[in-house]
């Protein structure tokens, strides 16, 4: 019996230990299940989604920004030069990269061989022009001429070297020559124009160009190419030259402008919220005080416990006192006395029976007040 009794011991203590672990764990465990606790947890969970909205709207944010405020650095048009009678010449379209009020660098890169003809040209000139939008005719309702919205001519020549200085160097150069890695052509790179600005609206950024080249002997060329190369200043350059630092710092502004705001308009939210729901539960609280205080005001019918008793109610009460004087000085029995009241009392009139029930109701209902 004893190992029985020591096991049943055991188990009880066990028991006993798990409950009141249990106990103890729901005990401390309780202000973190609590309404406030889950409002909490609620209120930090939309503040961590919110954020991790905010900062990927504030990168996308950058980026548009990015895209629209900073041009493209590098323009580049190849001009299909035209040959016939005259100087070559071409044309090229510019489209929509180019901006106002931002300047740029003007570049014509020629890549020419090294012909005989070209080497005797020496120097020949070209002709750089911008050409507007062109308008439409109100009467003909077609496209009229252009004009020029910026001009330059500059001069150019083939890099001159010696006979001996150009024989070592296509003799060392052979192999590619004769691999096809290097061809005898050389690229001249001539600055046409230099930080030119264009005037803020869409009709001063050129919308094409017009490339000239006019020599005394007939030149070849193998690609003639108009560059225009932007030249950042200030917020451009930083945010062209510091890409990594422009988007840690303007994305962290925009991130802290969008949450400040979101949270004033929680707060404000939340305190109408707030103000809404207040007003809600005093109303019912002011409406249960005024009918407390309706049905605590004595009625017109009833009269004060302090009201003295009426004159029929005086005279019935004398009366009841004569027949019970009587009655002592008789010997009659209870009942004669009983039936001698309700006699009297059947004399009066209907109306002093009602206020004979009244005053008893008055009457228990103030010693229900008293005694509550």
């Amino acid at each position: 019996m004893e190992p029985e009794y020591e096991t049943d011991e055991s188990a009880n203590n066990e028991s006993i230990f798990f409950s009141r672990t249990l106990n103890t764990l729901m005990e401390y465990s309780q202000p973190f299940v609590s309404k406030q606790a889950q409002k909490a947890y609620l209120g930090a969970l939309l503040f961590v989604v919110t954020a991790i909205c905010m900062i990927i709207g504030s990168a996308l944010a950058y980026a548009i920004f990015y895209c629209r405020y900073v041009p493209q650095v590098g323009v580049g048009r190849v001009v299909h030069l035209q040959f016939g009678d005259g100087n070559p010449w071409g044309t090229a379209a510019l489209g929509s990269e180019l901006v106002s009020l931002q300047p740029y660098d003007i570049n014509v890169e020629l890549e020419l061989p090294r012909t005989p003809s070209n080497l005797a040209a020496g120097n020949f000139m070209l002709d750089l022009t911008l050409l507007s939008h062109s308008s439409t005719s109100v009467s003909t309702g077609t496209n009229s001429s252009t004009y020029p919205i910026s001009r330059s001519r500059r001069p150019a020549i083939l890099t001159y070297a010696s006979p001996l200085v150009d024989t070592a160097s296509k003799l060392s150069l052979m192999p590619f020559y004769v691999f096809g890695w290097h061809r005898e052509a050389e690229k001249v790179v001539i600055p046409m124009m230099e930080r030119i600005n264009f005037a803020r609206g869409w009709r001063n950024v050129p919308e094409s160009l017009r490339l000239e080249i006019s020599s005394h002997e007939q030149m070849q060329f193998y690609k003639a190419k108009v560059v225009f190369k932007a030249r950042f200043t200030g917020l451009r350059w930083m945010m062209y030259n510091w890409k990594i630092t422009s988007f840690l710092i303007f994305s962290s502004l925009f991130w802290c402008i969008c949450m400040t705001s979101a949270s004033v308009v929680w707060v404000i939210l939340a305190s109408i919220s707030s103000a809404s729901s207040g007003g809600r539960e005093i109303e019912p609280k002011k409406e249960a005080d005024d009918e407390s205080s309706i049905k605590e005001e004595p009625s017109e019918e009833t009269s004060s416990p302090l009201e003295a008793p009426s004159s029929s109610e005086s005279g019935r009460l004398k009366r009841d006192d004569e027949y019970e004087a009587d009655d002592d000085e008789s010997g009659g029995s209870p009942r004669d006395r009983g039936a001698g009241r309700s006699e009297e009392l059947g004399s009066g009139s209907g109306w002093e029976h009602a206020e004979a029930r009244g005053a008893q109701r008055r009457r228990s209902r103030v010693f229900k007040d008293e005694k509550s």
